[in-house]
């Protein structure tokens, strides 16, 4: 009898390690069981954009915050405030994180025109015409006002849509950079 109850068990131990691996499987392939929403609350960006190598130089290995704006009306000045808030709310993490403002109107018609208060030490402000070019030739729709998130590799991530709140931009942020070690 002692044969018979080893090959059970062993049969028992095969069918434990097989079973869920073939419903992984059956799963993946099919969708069957799969969730159909997500975690994040921006907008994933289609893998394997990278910015100009001139934005990832203004990063300076980290991850970057983005805000473009071509004429900084009321909506992309509540924006930049938001980028300087993002920055700070971020704690111990706010090393990770560069904060820039892509502008092509110069540095004093943007800064004398704000209502709202930006520390110009958490956001740095950059007026660069190529780069400024280069979102428009990728047909991005940055003209709403949107945060742009980049990694330190120079990759475009995610936007995140002036409809967000705060914590909800927070909260996608937090939970990239608990996952990843760069930057």
């Amino acid at each position: 009898m002692k044969p018979t109850k080893k090959v059970g068990l062993h049969k028992a131990i095969w069918l434990i390690t097989l079973v869920p691996l073939v419903i992984a499987w059956l799963m993946a392939y099919s969708g069957f069981g799969l969730p159909t929403t997500t975690k994040n609350n921006g907008i994933l960006i289609t893998s394997g954009v990278y910015v100009p190598e001139a934005l990832t130089q203004i990063q300076q290995g980290k991850w970057g915050l983005l805000v473009i704006s071509d004429d900084c009306n009321t909506l992309c000045q509540q924006q930049v405030y938001r980028l300087q808030q993002l920055h700070k709310s971020m704690a111990k993490q706010h090393d990770r994180l560069q904060a820039i403002w892509l502008s092509v109107q110069d540095e004093e018609a943007d800064s004398d025109n704000l209502s709202v208060d930006i520390d110009f030490t958490r956001v740095q402000k950059v007026n660069n015409n190529d780069i400024f070019n280069w979102f428009n030739q990728q047909s991005f729709s940055w003209q709403d006002q949107s945060i742009w998130l980049i990694d330190p590799n120079g990759i475009l991530v995610m936007q995140f849509l002036p409809e967000l709140t705060g914590r909800q931009i927070m909260a996608d942020i937090k939970w990239l950079l608990k996952a990843s070690r760069i930057g």
